[in-house]
């Protein structure tokens, strides 16, 4: 009988412990951090430092919620340019500033120069019928501890240039040259081959011969160069002869190269005035009657082209 009331009495006591645990566990618990409900307003871009071998993006994105600068936020970043991945990596010099609608979140990304994906994306232009699409896009990610809060953000632009517009022209003038005259009537410019290796442009001049005076002139050479922002993409001459007997009209055709080795150059000196480029076109004729060189004719077509790659100009 005494030992069935111990018993009884030790099984009561062991309840009443196991409840207390129970009820311990159940009242302890681990620290959550609460996620935020965050929504982007808006994503801006601009250009950083440039130099031969980075070229810098700066990008913004401004956020609704505005506590985030207290917490541990991190960017995975890529840009693309006609599909070209131009960089991608963790977004740098990350920071986090509270603003009065949200908070805004800065970092940069780095296009490496050497690559020769600029090279690529200039193919990529002009082969598009010089249309260009930038993407920028990646991930946020909040770190909650065990997990976390990822959104995603994407931005797009796209842009369309003419760069050979103002090469081609009707007004190119007369030419004199003791009792003879030659009349460029107009010149014309287009791409022609595009391959990774080189960039041409056929260019094709319509000259006249008004002259009454017997004897036929024969242009004899053409001799041309092409600089965009004072970088000289491309120099040479084409030999022809053409032959234009007076009153006649012919075309001289010729073709020129860019440089591929200074695209990069090139791209540098653009973006770093703020995405103009300034480009001469300089041809002379070389012009013979009877064998002998009578004269050169110079002529010389300034213009300028610009780019939009990160909307600044069309959000002005």
């Amino acid at each position: 009988m005494i030992r069935t009331i111990l018993l009884l009495l030790l099984l009561g006591i062991g309840t009443i412990v196991g409840a207390s645990i129970v009820q311990a566990e159940e009242i302890v618990e681990e620290p959550s951090m609460e996620v935020p409900e965050v929504r982007i307003e808006s994503i801006s871009n601009s250009w950083g430092p440039v130099s031969s071998d980075v070229t810098t993006i700066v990008t913004q994105i401004l956020l609704n919620e505005p506590n985030l600068s207290s917490l541990p936020l991190s960017v995975s970043c890529s840009v693309y340019l006609n599909d070209i991945k131009m960089a991608k990596g963790p977004g740098e010099d990350l920071t986090v500033e509270r603003t009065a609608s949200g908070s805004l979140v800065c970092f940069t990304t780095r296009i490496n120069n050497n690559t020769g994906n600029i090279a690529k994306w200039w193919v990529s232009h002009i082969r598009n019928g010089e249309k260009t699409k930038a993407i920028i896009e990646g991930k946020l990610i909040i770190n909650l501890g065990k997990v976390d809060s990822v959104h995603p953000f994407s931005w797009e632009n796209e842009f369309q240039t003419n760069m050979l517009e103002g090469v081609s022209t009707t007004d190119v003038g007369n030419f004199r040259f003791g009792l003879y005259t030659l009349q460029i009537k107009s010149l014309d410019s287009e791409w022609g081959k595009i391959t990774n290796n080189e960039t041409e442009i056929r260019h094709r001049v319509e000259i006249h011969n008004p002259s009454i005076i017997p004897g036929a002139l024969i242009v004899n050479r053409v001799e041309y160069d092409l600089s965009l922002n004072g970088i000289k993409m491309e120099e040479g001459d084409t030999g022809l002869p053409l032959v234009i007997w007076p009153g006649g009209t012919k075309s001289v055709v010729f073709i020129t190269k860019l440089d591929k080795r200074e695209i990069k150059t090139w791209w540098v000196s653009h973006i770093k005035s703020e995405e103009k480029t300034s480009y001469r076109f300089r041809y002379s004729l070389l012009v013979k009657l009877l064998g002998a060189t009578l004269a050169r004719w110079p002529k010389e077509i300034k213009g300028a082209f610009e780019t939009d790659f990160l909307a600044r100009k069309t959000s002005q």
